[in-house]
């Protein structure tokens, strides 16, 4: 049992408020206890000590020195063996302080505080007997038997039997508290992992949204405006063809910002539709495409994301691979969902480093899904890609 600095104010609350309980509790007894004429006097010796374990209530050193903390404790259970040692017997404070000590000291401490104030216990309890057996003949009524014949063997016993028993339940229940505590301060630690991790997905999926779906449209619109600016002197013809060009691709980046907030708002996203909507768009860039593609319904964001990796997929053929054919197929299996695309095109080495983010991007949202993404490419074969997501 460490000692505990960042436990919830709601804890040091709670044992204020059980020590004021306590406090009433005592006063009520010693009140009901003596009707004789020390009565008033007791009552008071009750109230004054009553007084001062109210007022330490609303001290918790939480942050002081180690030393403070142990003078803290030390004082809180002198008070009460000095109570029970004039007669005011304050038995349950001992469990309250004993309960303070699990949550401001160590465990060897706290082990060393028990043993040490059950030996003061003890003595006190003897102390507090023998008074006790003298006032009884000023109350008018005899001593009875059994009381006369305790011996010091059944009195040590009787009272640290109390004791262990008391400091057990104290200490465990203290423990259950800084375990539940310490698993609370956990899981609210995670929760900020989660959330941060939340926001980190959503700006690389934001980041690769704007790579797939703008970043090849705007690339391509600059270079036309480009050619534009420069043939618009020499050859007015192709500069006025490389604007037209420029205005289709505008209108594509119009259609692509459109679609992918449709993507997000719309919670009946069809993926096969999206996707032969996507096979007409690079049909019309005189790439002949094959489609064989029935998806199951999946959740809105797995289809967005297998969207944006075949987007991702058939951008790179368009850019690199110089294929004249595509074929794209999409089915459920056994081992889950499998998206294949193959080109004829010019193929490459997959061992080789590549600049881009075309491959680097789909993997990273296969891998998202707990998915497998193959690619087998050989240098003047084309290229066939497969991504395997599970179910």
């Amino acid at each position: 049992m460490n000692s505990v600095t960042n436990l919830s104010p709601f804890i040091f609350r709670n044992l204020r408020y059980m020590e004021w309980i306590f406090a009433a509790i005592h006063f009520l007894l010693s009140t009901a206890r003596y009707t004789h004429s020390t009565g008033l006097e007791h009552s008071l010796k009750t109230l004054a000590f009553l007084g001062i374990f109210i007022a330490l209530s609303w001290i918790f050193p939480v942050h002081r020195p180690p030393w403070q903390k142990h003078g803290y404790i030390f004082l809180g259970i002198l008070l009460a063996v000095s109570a029970k040692l004039i007669g005011v017997n304050l038995d349950l404070f001992i469990y309250i302080y004993i309960a303070k000590s699990c949550f401001l000291l160590n465990r060897k401490s706290v082990l060393l505080i028990v043993v040490v104030t059950g030996m003061a216990w003890v003595a006190s309890e003897f102390w507090y007997i023998r008074e006790s057996i003298k006032l009884i003949p000023t109350l008018n009524f005899s001593v009875p038997y059994g009381f006369r014949s305790l011996n010091p063997w059944e009195i040590t016993v009787s009272t640290l039997g109390v004791y262990l028993a008391g400091c057990t339940f104290v200490i465990l229940f203290s423990s259950v508290v800084q375990a539940e505590q310490k698993s609370r301060q956990q899981a609210e630690a995670l929760t900020k992992q989660v959330e941060t991790l939340a926001v980190t997905l959503e700006r690389t999926r934001i980041a690769h949204d704007i790579h797939d779906s703008l970043g090849h449209t705007l690339t391509n619109l600059d270079v036309q405006l480009e050619v534009a600016q420069k043939l618009r002197q020499r050859d007015p013809d192709k500069a006025f063809l490389a604007l037209d060009t420029a205005k289709m691709l505008t209108s594509q980046c119009i259609e692509d910002v459109s679609q992918a907030l449709q993507t997000i708002q719309q919670s009946d996203f069809d993926l096969n539709q999206a996707l032969g909507t996507l096979v007409e768009q690079v049909r019309r860039n005189q790439l002949q495409v094959y489609c064989e593609v029935n998806l199951p319904k999946l959740p809105r964001q797995i289809s967005h994301q297998i969207y944006c990796i075949v987007k991702e997929g058939l951008m790179n053929i368009q850019k690199h691979a110089c294929a004249s054919c595509v074929c794209l197929q999409g089915h459920a299996a056994l081992e889950g969902i499998i998206v294949k695309l193959q080109d004829d095109g010019i193929g490459f080495d997959p061992k080789l480093p590549h600049s881009g983010f075309g491959l680097k991007g789909m993997a990273e949202r296969v891998q998202m899904l707990g998915g497998e993404l193959k690619v087998k490419s050989t240098p003047g074969q084309g290229t066939h890609i497969q991504v395997t997501l599970p179910l």
